[in-house]
């Protein structure tokens, strides 16, 4: 079933998150009774079937990008949270010259109201910027939350005195043991972060070695129903004396409780551009509980773009070698998002057009697959709609495990408008 949710002219990402009966879809919105926000968000109470749609976040701090990147994540039927961008210019807080936040805020009502939004995280402008924040939820103790993002600092002084005062990007991993009440943040806004949770960074200019010569982008943290936390993120090459080399998706792990960070490991050079790598965990209490599947865009063949999936069976050490959902010698795969359900069940939903060089007016479908083997084959093929604007799309499962199946959320245009739709598949 297919559920108009929300319209709006304003483009932006998409999130969902599902805890029993309570779906709430995070999207970027523009109401005008509420102008100091544009984070928006819709609520059901039956599992997907029908939503409400209600408004926007109302707090002023949020007016700047906030629905650009929309996270949302949640402990409970009751507790959700709302994680994306935010902006303060309180001198009094140390925000005299501006500071980007990564703002969350919590809902104790399945996500019919929200409490004012904590700082996660924040830095100031004259010398840092927050972009693509993302959240996790762990499920031995829901009270710990963990936020993964990257700090573009542009251009120094740098936190890591190799990159010379050049763009740096850095890899910066925050948590809360208090369900999102507090955070581990900097002290303060200006100074420089943790080392032992930033795990990455790369600069953009060309003193560095070609790993570290370069852009990270697109981190996505969860956490393993051991506590383990999993990052993934991709790794975009610049030029090192005149050689561009292989786009990467790392991978990084943190096995207390987020206080330190592995070294990052290349779990593949074949990644296109904004390659948006995506996790998921098996949570089950199967065989598979444990193994985490990682998926992105990628070009095995050099002409046409597929959706990759590997695996890891070992807590991340190691991951299987990169394999195609659904291979084509023709066409381009984009933006994939997964889950997987209590039984085991793995999902993937992505765009596909059909050419291999796509333009700006290329027209894209949306289409989701299902694999009951470890993402060994892919069965289950469905094309929810044959248009659909790329980029705006989420998949989420049960985060209780009480309910079997998916939800996932996307924008269609209708009438010269786009609105965020959402559908259930295997319940």
């Amino acid at each position: 079933m297919s559920n108009v949710i929300e319209g709006s002219g304003f483009p932006a990402g998409v999130s969902a998150a599902r805890c029993g009966n309570g779906v709430v879809v995070g999207f970027g919105d523009t109401e005008a009774n509420t102008p100091g926000s544009d984070v928006g968000f819709a609520v059901s109470k039956d599992g997907g079937s029908t939503f409400a749609d209600r408004g926007v976040l109302a707090d002023p701090s949020l007016r700047f990008g906030g629905g650009d990147s929309p996270v949302i994540g949640c402990a409970s039927a009751n507790t959700f949270y709302y994680a994306t961008l935010g902006f303060s210019s309180d001198p009094a807080i140390g925000c005299a010259v501006d500071c980007a936040e990564v703002a969350v805020s919590i809902s104790t009502n399945g996500g019919s109201s929200w409490q004012p939004p904590v700082v996660a995280s924040w830095v100031t402008l004259d010398i840092y910027d927050i972009v693509q924040p993302s959240l996790a939820i762990d499920p031995t103790n829901p009270k710990r939350l963990y936020s993964a993002y990257i700090n573009h600092n542009s251009p120094g002084p740098n936190d890591f005195s190799d990159c010379d005062n050049f763009d740096e990007y850095i890899l910066e991993i925050v948590s809360s043991a208090d369900g999102g009440k507090t955070w581990n943040k900097r002290a303060n806004p200006g100074q420089r972060g943790n080392p032992s949770t930033q795990p990455d960074h790369t600069c953009t200019g060309t003193s560095r070695d070609a790993q570290h010569t370069g852009i990270l982008q697109s981190p996505m943290v969860v956490v393993s129903p051991g506590g383990k936390i999993y990052v993934a993120y991709e790794f975009v090459a610049t030029s090192v004396n005149g050689v561009i080399g292989s786009n990467e998706i790392r991978f990084t792990r943190s096995l207390d409780g987020g206080a330190t960070f592995s070294a990052p490991i290349t779990v593949s050079k074949d990644a296109i551009n904004n390659a948006l790598p995506q996790l998921a965990v098996d949570r089950t209490g199967l065989r598979s509980r444990g193994e985490i599947y990682l998926t992105w865009s990628g070009s095995p063949t050099g002409t046409s773009t597929d959706v990759l999936v590997s695996d890891s069976v070992n807590f991340g050490l190691s991951f299987s070698f990169p394999r195609s959902v659904r291979a084509t010698s023709q066409g381009t795969q984009i933006n994939p998002v997964l889950a997987v359900d209590n039984d085991g069940q793995v999902a993937t939903c992505y765009y596909v057009t059909g050419t291999n060089a796509p333009t700006s007016s290329s027209n894209y479908f949306y289409n989701c697959l299902t694999s009951f083997n470890h993402a060994a084959t892919w069965t289950g093929y469905q094309k929810l709609v044959t248009s659909a604007p790329p980029g705006f799309d989420a998949l989420t499962s049960d985060f209780l495990l009480r309910d079997d199946g998916f939800f996932t959320a996307f924008e269609v245009p209708t009438n010269g408008q786009r609105h965020v739709v959402g559908a259930k598949s295997d319940n």
